[in-house]
């Protein structure tokens, strides 16, 4: 298909663009699940869809979802082919073998001008090692050493505020430009096991031979980001890990090349200040050399400032900057490094243009081109030692900048980002615009918690003491799984808060005395969050008051009641109509009961409705997790070939992406399938890795992998005594488990034949 050369150059041009395309060579996705996983706004990911759907880089198709349409997008093409003709440029899009795209998250910095370092060129070049530690003073080219070595790596620049949560999703995407997509779908699917990400993340590395830079690793706050660094350090191979910082970090021995930058020598300095266009004699060199000892930015700053004839010795080189350099700045470049010094991270364009206004772009170029600001990629920003001077110097007003900014990063719509405004208006110090804030994360960006509970958690901790942080914080560790400290922190603030901040934790407490078998406390607290519901007439709010109510009626043994309640949610996330997860997840939820109910071909109904939300939105999670209910209903129903079927699917991504207690649901529930189909060697197969996962994880109903090799044996003739004694010990903490295994097993097989006779 021949397409316009011009706009499709366009497209290809622009890095989002081309993030989109790089994940959908993963699969088809809904412009929703798109714009959490690139952290964009989804109105404008729709927008550059249709685009490049004219342009015939993408296909879309719609899928009807109780009378609404929904488009799923996938990649058209593999390749593109460019063709000069007399008089033109054609652009072909065919199927190919190679589809390549830019790094994801690239901020490697542009070298202008780069002198010397022969000898660190050559020792690294010449390294066998596969971590190059970079380290030395501010200003003295470490990032510039890198980047001048590893311009094919991809870059990331850390700051104070990242944590392991974020800083794995952002390699996830770039592996997955790789061809590697399991660390990504691990994330989607809401796991976040420290040790499992540090493997992903080794193993991704290893099978592409990705090359990754970290620059100013001393920033980094979050210790297990340094501990997933000394893991890569001792394991890497075919990968390559460079990482810049002002401090030597210990990352071990065997495999790092440890080198500290000093500043130039004196040839190479007096090349870097003729490069710059100044011409100086030997005696005022000599004299420029021992102010500034080789220090390349020194170098670039005096650069700037010199004149003929001027005299330049200074008690302290700060003074120099202040009196030759920052008084020659007009009105408009002072301003906007004062306002750029407010911030200890990279800013877009589009930040820039938003905060300072006026004449943005001939500023930004001219405060370039002195040396006093630096670019990677679309992001500028101060080094440390011009920030740390204009910290005396600046004259902006804090509070109105910030405050600008918290509402431009609002106007993006996307997590990330909100957490980023999130981090400023802590700076503000402003309890309304946390209050705000709060709300608008329990209304809008319900993943954040999901998504990066680490970064939100840092965020937080610096206000704990605010109600509405505790309020968020009890939210965190209710998630995972630190019940007690959730629940200390709801109670101290339930009478702070008032409207849907304590109508939130209303809903936690009836949760969380759930899950520690409270129940009498859990009714409470449902009777209280009910009256709310009434006076509020907030959607939100009776969202929440049924899904509790489904959840305390079930653990009440009331199936028929959580029934009720339960279409009652169901009808109330419909008409909110924004929440496509989680209304699959109601789905499941009334497939649930109706299982419970023993109705199964009702559940069947339910369980179909979720799969294909879940397929129409490119929630995979949600999909496997679906089709494992399906396993589960066939399974009871009799019909072993089709819970086969959909256990295959179910427990295959959950082994993928590690979540190996859904992975063992999945695995029984095959296993006792292949017995009834008297497939006796797959189910042997399947038993067996229950019983792997067992060991590795402990959980316990890998155990009854022990039951049904006892099953198998019996079917063959052979000595299964063994196995079930293996199999009662190991369960013998767990009746119930026991009971439940047993009598699910009873549906395929005869358990009294290995069962002990009694008297």
């Amino acid at each position: 298909m021949l397409v316009n050369a011009s706009s499709l150059i366009k497209l290809l041009s622009n890095e989002t663009n081309l993030e989109i395309l790089s994940v959908l060579r993963s699969g088809s996705f809904n412009p929703r699940e798109l714009a959490r996983i690139l952290g964009r706004d989804e109105t404008d990911l729709s927008r550059r869809l249709r685009a490049m759907e004219r342009a015939g880089l993408v296909e879309g198709r719609w899928v009807r979802i109780r009378e609404k349409n929904v488009k799923v997008y996938s990649l058209k093409v593999d390749g593109i082919e460019i063709r000069f003709e007399p008089g033109e440029v054609l652009i072909s899009t065919s199927k190919g073998d190679r589809y390549e795209v830019p790094l994801l998250e690239s901020r490697l910095p542009p070298i202008d001008v780069f002198v010397g370092r022969e000898k660190e060129i050559g020792l690294i070049s010449s390294s066998d090692k596969s971590v190059i530690v970079i380290y030395g003073i501010a200003g003295i080219g470490k990032t510039t050493l890198a980047a001048k070595l590893f311009s094919d790596a991809f870059w990331y620049q850390m700051s104070e505020g990242d944590s392991l949560d974020y800083f794995a999703w952002q390699v996830g995407l770039f592996l997955n430009t790789l061809g590697y997509n399991a660390l990504l779908e691990y994330l989607r699917a809401g796991s976040r096991e420290e040790r499992d990400i540090f493997e992903l993340v080794l193993e991704g590395i290893e099978k592409s031979s990705a090359k990754i830079v970290i620059d100013d690793l001393h920033k980094c706050r979050d210790e297990r980001i340094l501990h997933l660094l000394a893991f890569l350090s001792e394991r890497l191979g075919k990968g390559k890990l460079v990482i810049t910082s002002r401090e030597k970090p210990n990352l071990g021995i065997e495999n790092v090349l440890y080198l500290h930058l000093a500043g130039l020598s004196p040839e190479d300095a007096y090349s870097l200040i003729k490069a710059k266009g100044i011409d100086v004699s030997s005696k005022e060199f000599a004299e420029i050399y021992h102010i500034t000892l080789g220090h390349p930015l020194a170098l670039t700053l005096f650069s700037e400032a010199y004149g003929a004839n001027k005299e330049f010795t200074r008690e302290s080189f700060f003074d120099f900057i202040l009196s030759e350099v920052y008084g020659k700045l007009n009105e408009d470049e002072r301003s906007l490094l004062q306002l750029m010094s407010l911030f200890d991270e990279p800013l877009e364009y589009e930040e820039i243009r938003a905060l300072h206004g006026k004449n943005v772009f001939s500023t930004l170029y001219s405060l370039l081109n002195k040396g006093l600001i630096e670019r990677r990629g679309d992001y500028y920003f101060l080094h440390d030692l011009i920030r740390g001077f204009l910290s005396e110097v600046r004259e902006v007003d804090e509070v109105k900048v910030y405050s600008k900014y918290v509402e431009f990063l609002l106007g993006r719509n996307n997590a990330r980002d909100f957490l980023k405004a999130f981090r400023y208006a802590v700076k503000l110090k402003d309890g309304e615009t946390i209050k705000r804030l709060v709300e608008l994360r329990l209304r809008k960006f319900k993943r954040v918690i999901q998504d990066f509970p680490d970064a939100y958690l840092n965020i937080l901790s610096i206000i704990k003491d605010n109600p509405y942080a505790k309020e968020e914080l009890g939210n965190i560790y209710f998630q995972k799984g630190f019940f007690e400290k959730a629940l200390k922190l709801w109670l101290e603030v339930k009478d702070e808060l008032g409207g849907i901040h304590k109508a939130d934790v209303l809903s936690s407490l009836v949760d969380v005395y759930i899950e520690l078998n409270r129940l009498d406390e859990s009714e409470k607290y449902l009777e209280e969050l009910e009256k709310m519901k009434e006076s509020m007439n907030d959607e939100e709010v009776e969202l929440w008051y049924f899904v509790e109510l489904t959840k305390l009626n079930f653990y009440l043994g009331k199936p028929e009641e959580a029934l009720k309640s339960a279409l009652n949610e169901l009808k109330v996330v419909r008409k909110l109509g924004r929440y496509p997860e989680f209304e699959s997840l109601v789905l499941l939820h009334v497939g649930d009961i109706y299982v419970e109910l023993e109705r199964y071909r009702e559940s069947l109904t339910y369980y179909s409705q979720a799969l294909e939300l879940a397929r129409a939105y490119s929630l995979s999670f949600m999909e496997h997790l679906t089709l494992f209910e399906l396993s589960k209903a066939y399974y009871l129903l009799g019909d072993y070939k089709k819970a086969v079927e959909h256990a295959v699917r179910g427990g295959d991504y959950f082994l993928r992406v590690r979540n190996y207690r859904r992975a063992v649901d999945a695995l029984a529930y095959r296993c006792f399938s292949y017995i009834a189909l008297g497939e006796l060697e797959r189910a042997q197969n399947d038993a067996r890795e229950m019983i792997r996962i067992a060991q590795s994880t402990g959980y316990p109903l890998g155990w009854a992998g022990y039951i049904a090799l006892a099953a198998i044996e019996n079917l063959r003739g052979g000595n299964f005594k063994e196995y079930l004694n293996i199999g009662r010990e190991k369960l013998k903490e767990y009746p119930r488990l026991y009971g439940a295994v047993l009598k699910e097993l009873g549906r395929v097989f005869e358990v009294s034949k290995i069962l002990p006779q009694e008297g």
